[in-house]
């Protein structure tokens, strides 16, 4: 039996949890570079889309911004996921196991003594 010719796959994401989470992270960091790409051509930030416009070559410009932000936007989408990895809920507080003893005693001043150092002469 043939398989259909205008079926739509899915893209097979990686097995481990680890590289699913840089791949899923990944490419919503391009999703969000992309955004501010436009965004900066829309807004005409610096009087970019002028110049880019203007200019001989605009493939080029166009290609190293959307490479820097790709770079840029992709490592922070990725890094703070990373980062995210131990929380399990959504509150921002530690997800259990051991926790700190907090010191409940009561502070109390430890006097120093330091002796008087002899100037050398520098603000007479």
């Amino acid at each position: 039996m043939a398989k259909p010719k205008n079926r739509l796959y899915r893209m097979a994401l990686p097995k481990d949890p680890l590289f699913r989470l840089l791949v899923i992270n990944g490419l919503a960091g391009i999703g969000i570079a992309g955004l501010v790409m436009g965004g900066i051509f829309a807004a005409n930030i610096g009087n970019l889309r002028v110049l880019v416009l203007s200019s001989e070559n605009p493939v080029l410009p166009v290609v190293m911004l959307a490479f820097a932000l790709v770079i840029t936007l992709g490592s922070v989408v990725i890094g703070s996921a990373i980062m995210l990895l131990g929380e399990s809920g959504r509150g921002g507080g530690r997800s259990g196991g051991r926790r700190r003893k907090v010191f409940a005693g009561e502070l109390k001043p430890i006097p120093v003594i330091v002796p008087a150092q002899q100037r050398r002469g520098l603000y007479r």
